[in-house]
């Protein structure tokens, strides 16, 4: 039986630490996912998502504040959540590799936003902050320094990623 400490399963996450390590420290991966925009009702925009294990679909809205319908959750409250996600796995996961059993851990997040400069020109910062608050009976300060340097949505979200749109071929 594997040993996970966490919810962490020390014995893959060793894998691919050497996996790693094999590899000049990196392991390249790319993830491609196609949706599809609704041009008429809810949800406005949907995706097929794939898992190691399963299929499901993602749905969103736009909130009626930018001409949405609001049934599904926004885009935004997606990008909240998987920086949360991320951020709490990836503290798990220091804590895991490290040995701190933890008895609890919550993650609340907050941003901060302002939608006007999406409906009209403006020079002002459509994103304003993004606030993340460790909430656990463990102290665990130096584990969410570790953890904030490590975890891929943070990195994402502190600096910026080459980005390219055009049109495709259907």
């Amino acid at each position: 039986m594997p040993k996970t400490l966490n919810n962490i399963n020390l014995e893959l996450q060793g894998k691919t630490v050497a996996k790693a390590k094999e590899n000049n420290n990196s392991i390249p991966v790319e993830k491609t996912i196609t949706g599809e925009f609704n041009l008429s009702g809810s949800p406005q925009f949907s995706a097929h998502v794939t898992t190691e294990a399963t299929k499901f679909e993602l749905e969103c809205d736009e909130p009626s504040v930018l001409g949405g319908p609001g049934v599904h959750p926004t885009p935004l409250t997606y990008l909240l959540y998987g920086v949360m996600a991320c951020y709490s796995s990836s503290l798990a996961s220091q804590c895991a590799v490290e040995g701190l059993e933890l008895k609890d851990l919550k993650v609340r997040g907050k941003l901060i936003y302002d939608l006007g400069p999406a409906v009209i020109e403006s020079g002002n910062p459509i994103i304003k902050g993004l606030k993340l608050d460790v909430i656990s009976s463990t102290k665990l300060d130096e584990q969410i320094k570790r953890a904030w340097k490590k975890c891929p949505a943070v990195y994402a979200i502190q600096h910026p990623i080459p980005t390219e749109i055009a049109q495709a071929e259907s």
